[in-house]
């Protein structure tokens, strides 16, 4: 029950959104994929390390777990992710539930999704966090050195959301054609973070954290697949 409530409003959201970017003039996206992990399994993804992820049950649902934080790597970088496979996109939109496990007295928890994913070194990642500085709640761009903010919004001044345990919806989009970032949390109108970056216009999208642990679910892909 708890799920499917989640779940409508989630679906409400989203579905607000999209009449929003109708009455804009923008497109939307052909569905590629949706995942509610209500199998009991998450065969479609590829986490960076299998033995920190599961499909468990929450709350009476079954979620997509992260439940250990990751070790840094080479660059400073998100430390976890999970992609999903088979799908490398240009254009997309990923949108579903986020969900921190984090103690929410710690300002720097975070949840991510990954977009743009070359390798370990280079992509770019959405980090909705509890406080709003020059690292935490930004886009930013893995190129092989360590992460670099990219978001429109200058530091301190991107409105923090990720305060509690509760669940959030959100919603992730990228225009290949322009570089256009648009990041949503919650309100799926307004969004709280943007940035404009064509270094990478095609890669596979995925989910996880800087150094946290988390879980998330109704997830759907949604964007032009390359080849």
């Amino acid at each position: 029950m708890l799920k499917r409530a989640a779940a409508a409003a989630f679906v409400a959201a989203l579905a607000l959104g999209a009449a929003v970017s109708q009455e804009r003039g923008t497109r939307t996206l052909p569905v590629l994929a949706s995942e509610n992990f209500e199998s009991g399994r998450a065969d479609g993804w590829e986490p960076n390390d299998p033995a920190r992820w599961s499909v468990r049950a929450a709350g009476g649902n079954l979620v997509y777990a992260l439940t250990a934080p990751g070790d840094q790597g080479k660059v400073r970088a998100p430390t976890s992710w999970s992609l999903w496979s088979g799908y490398e996109v240009g254009s997309f939109e990923l949108a579903g539930r986020l969900q921190c496990n984090a103690d929410p007295s710690i300002a720097q928890r975070d949840m991510c999704v990954i977009f743009g994913f070359q390798d370990p070194i280079h992509f770019y990642y959405v980090h909705f966090s509890a406080s709003s500085d020059d690292a935490h709640n930004v886009i930013s761009v893995v190129n092989g050195a360590d992460r670099a903010r990219i978001s429109r919004e200058a530091p301190g001044t991107s409105k923090a959301r990720l305060t509690d345990r509760a669940w959030h919806a959100f919603k992730v989009t990228f225009d290949a054609e322009t570089g256009e970032i648009k990041a949503y949390l919650d309100d799926m109108r307004v969004p709280v973070l943007t940035a404009g970056d064509r270094t990478f216009v095609r890669g596979r999208v995925g989910v996880g954290s800087f150094d946290d642990t988390g879980s998330f679910d109704d997830l759907t892909l949604r964007g032009i697949r390359v080849k």
